[in-house]
């Protein structure tokens, strides 16, 4: 339960950024782990630290298709005294492993196969050809050439990913070779999606009608929701009363959802309604607004049901940032992932922003001739200017309390996308 003073009816003192965002994760503990399938945990966060339970290779075996032999019975060999070894027997992937390898000679051997006891070394058939029955040596072979230990890859007992890990695609072969059929995961957290705006149209296809535009965050939000590790198992776009989102609200924790997304009706404004309703059905309002630009109406609450609460501002980039800003960080918190770890890069060019806020930009990061990160901002920083978002990657970050910052200066900023490599 939250230790925040329920605000009901009263303005709320604006906060920092960073108090803003304090507030929001200390509302955020993981939800119990629950034991899935490999093939359905990808996007899902490891919820215990994983060790191999065996060894990977779990037996010596060759790199290469060739000839194993022991490198000290040739050790010795010269081109006035050359050593031959006689090709006995064969060793095939997937089968038994042969007998241990007898004096004086080598065993053909497969990709994969296991080596013979006695044997540390592959000759490549490339250097011999299959049709010898005797190798002939006329100066020493290096030991452990072509062969892959036990345990080189994973020694059994050995960490194999830790909690917190979110499992994506690079980590499936690892998963898979150790033999790891199920895993131990948080849950993702189930969110429905409310748009408000009765100018908001979602049918693409259609023509807009006077006064009318296009719905240009719910799929970006629905997207980024599912990239940022939720799941989404509804969405509504209701008009700007207080009748119709209380309706959807309603249908909406039908669902039992651990967290409800809604956009606009948070600033205000005569039709900015979503405080007002959540105060009625007696939701905790942890914070209302925050000294950002943009996205400065965001709304953050505990409803009774249990369920999370975010109210966006309805403009497309507002939207977006208090995405990437406020409900990024919470569900990795939600999740058990470690805190985002910040970026740096320095600046193209002086900005000059409001100093009394933290002020996001819009811009790109790329690396430049050296390899250094430079932070270019992006001209028009409008909320709605989704042309500037499209043609950035990242968020520049200008604290409050600085105002101006020179052309080389430091700055921390995140890119678009939370699992950017870049």
């Amino acid at each position: 339960m939250s230790n925040t003073p329920s605000s009901q009816g009263m303005p709320m003192t604006m906060q920092s950024y960073d108090d803003s965002l304090a507030r929001i994760c200390a509302e955020a503990a993981p939800r119990p782990p629950v034991s899935r399938p490999l093939f359905e945990s990808v996007g899902l966060v490891l919820a215990e630290d994983l060790t191999a339970p065996l060894s990977v290779p779990s037996f010596d075996n060759s790199a290469m298709d060739g000839f194993a032999f022991s490198a000290a019975a040739v050790a010795t060999a010269t081109p006035d005294r050359p050593i031959r070894l006689t090709v006995a027997g064969a060793s095939i992937a997937g089968a038994e492993p042969p007998p241990p390898l007898q004096k004086g000679t080598a065993v053909k051997i497969m990709t994969g196969a296991p080596l013979p006891k006695g044997a540390d070394t592959i000759l490549p058939v490339e250097a011999a050809g299959w049709d010898h029955e005797t190798l002939i040596f006329d100066r020493p072979y290096p030991a452990g050439r072509h062969v892959r230990r036990e345990g080189e890859d994973i020694m059994a007992g050995a960490p194999l990913l830790a909690a917190g890990t979110r499992i994506a695609p690079q980590h499936l072969p690892l998963l898979c070779a150790a033999g790891q059929a199920r895993l131990p995961v948080s849950p993702a957290p189930r969110v429905v999606w409310i748009s408000t705006g009765q100018e908001i149209s979602d049918d693409f296809n259609a023509p807009l009608t006077a006064g009318q535009i296009y719905n240009a965050t719910r799929l970006y939000g629905q997207v980024m929701a599912s990239d940022i590790g939720m799941k989404i198992i509804g969405s509504f776009t209701v008009r700007d009363t207080p009748e119709d989102f209380a309706d959807a609200l309603h249908q909406a924790l039908e669902s039992d959802p651990d967290l409800i997304l809604s956009t606009g009706g948070v600033s205000a404004g005569q039709y900015d309604f979503v405080r007002p309703v959540l105060e009625r059905i007696g939701a905790d309002i942890i914070l209302h607004k925050a000294r950002i630009k943009p996205a400065k109406p965001v709304l953050f609450a505990r409803l009774q049901q249990g369920s999370f609460f975010f109210g966006l501002p309805g403009n497309p980039i507002s939207t977006a940032l208090a995405l990437r800003i406020f409900v990024a960080p919470f569900i990795r918190r939600f999740t058990g992932r470690a805190p985002e770890t910040m970026r740096k890069a320095r600046l193209a060019g002086a900005i000059e922003t409001a100093d009394d806020k933290t002020v996001f930009l819009m811009g790109t990061v790329a690396p430049d001739a050296t390899g250094a990160l430079i932070a270019t901002a992006q001209t028009g920083q409008h909320s709605f200017r989704t042309a500037s978002f499209a043609a950035g990657n990242a968020w520049i970050i200008v604290p409050e309390g600085t105002g101006r910052l020179e052309a080389g200066a430091e700055v921390i900023w995140l890119p678009f996308h939370p699992e950017a490599a870049l």
